[in-house]
C-alpha cells in the first residue's frame, strides 16, 4: 500500500512539474521579443548589398568545397562541373584575341556543340581551350582547332567539358587566389563581415544610445532613492545598495563642507563690517 501512495505522489508531482515547466495542457510559450529596427535608411541599404555579397561569396566557397571533394586540384588538373557549370583558368594564347592568355573561364556542358563554339576538353592532365571546326555525323566526334593553332585534334563527345560562355583576366587572378586554403579562408571571414556590416556601422551609435540610456535609468533611481530612502527600495541588488549608500554619504560630506563653507564666509564678513567699524570710529 506504501508503495501505491508513493507512486501516485511521484505521478502527481511529475504532473505539477510539467505544468510548472510547461508541459502540459494550457502551456502557451513565451513570444519572441521584438527588437527596434535603429539601423538608419542607408545602413539598411549597404546592409543588402552586403548579405547579397556574402550570398555569392558563400556559393563560391561551396563550390570550391565541392571540387576538392570531387578531387577536383587548385592547378586544373581535373575540371569538376556543378550542375553543368564549371570554372577553370587557361594559361595559353591558343584563342587569343577572343580568350587571352591567363583568363579565367566559365564553361556550360551541353547535349551537343555547334561550328564555332570555344570548348574546353581534357587532354591527359590539361584543360585546354579551343574552337568547333567540324561535327561529325553522328555528333559524338568534334574536330577542335585553336585560333592561334596550326594543327587540329579530333576529340569524342564525352572529353569535352563544356563551352565557354564568359573569360576575363580579372577571374583569373581571382581564382588564383580564390582557389587556395588562403582564399577559402578569406571567403568565409569576408562572409560573416558582410553577413555583420550593419551591426559594425551601428556600433558606435549604439553604444551611445546605451550610454545614455544607462545614465537616465541611474538618474531615475538616484531620484527614486532620494524620493523613497536606500532602505524602502526593494529591487535595489546588494552592489546597488552599497553605492546608493556610498553616494548619499558622500552628498552628506558635501552638504556638511557647504555648510561649514556658508559659516566661514559669514564669520569672515562680520570680521570685515567690525574692522570697518573700527575704522570709521578712529577718523
Amino acid at each position: 500500500m506504501s508503495n501505491g501512495k508513493q507512486n501516485s505522489s511521484k505521478r502527481s508531482n511529475n504532473g505539477k512539474n510539467r505544468y510548472r515547466y510547461g508541459v502540459g495542457a494550457g502551456y502557451q510559450r513565451p513570444k519572441w521579443k521584438k527588437y527596434e529596427d535603429d539601423r538608419t535608411p542607408a545602413v539598411k541599404k549597404i546592409d543588402i548589398v552586403c548579405r547579397i555579397l556574402a550570398i555569392i561569396l558563400s556559393l563560391f566557397f561551396f563550390l570550391n568545397v565541392h571540387v576538392l571533394v570531387k578531387g577536383g586540384g587548385y592547378n586544373d588538373e581535373k575540371v569538376i562541373p556543378f550542375m553543368g557549370i564549371a570554372a577553370s583558368k587557361v594559361e595559353t594564347d591558343a584563342m587569343e584575341p577572343e580568350i587571352p592568355a591567363k583568363s579565367g573561364i566559365i564553361t556550360w556542358a551541353k547535349g551537343s556543340y555547334q561550328v564555332g563554339d570555344p570548348v574546353q576538353y581534357t587532354l591527359d592532365d590539361t584543360n585546354p581551350v579551343s574552337r568547333v571546326k567540324y561535327v561529325s555525323e553522328d555528333g559524338e566526334t568534334y574536330t577542335l582547332q585553336g585560333d592561334n593553332e596550326g594543327s587540329s585534334r579530333e576529340v569524342s563527345e564525352d572529353d569535352i567539358v563544356g563551352k565557354v560562355i564568359f573569360s576575363s583576366q580579372g577571374y583569373y587572378k581571382f581564382l588564383k587566389i580564390y582557389s587556395t586554403a588562403l582564399g577559402a579562408a578569406l571567403t568565409v571571414v569576408l562572409s560573416f563581415i558582410l553577413l555583420f556590416m550593419s551591426d559594425i556601422l551601428m556600433f558606435r551609435k549604439r553604444k551611445t544610445a546605451l550610454k545614455e540610456k544607462r545614465a537616465e535609468i541611474l538618474r531615475k533611481r538616484e531620484e527614486e532613492i532620494k524620493k523613497k530612502g536606500i532602505e524602502n527600495v526593494t529591487d535595489l541588488s546588494p552592489i546597488e545598495k552599497r553605492q546608493a549608500k556610498k553616494q548619499a554619504k558622500l552628498e552628506k560630506e558635501r552638504k556638511e563642507i557647504a555648510e561649514e563653507m556658508r559659516q566661514l564666509q559669514e564669520k569672515m564678513k562680520a570680521e570685515e563690517e567690525e574692522l570697518k567699524r573700527g575704522d570709521k570710529k578712529k577718523k
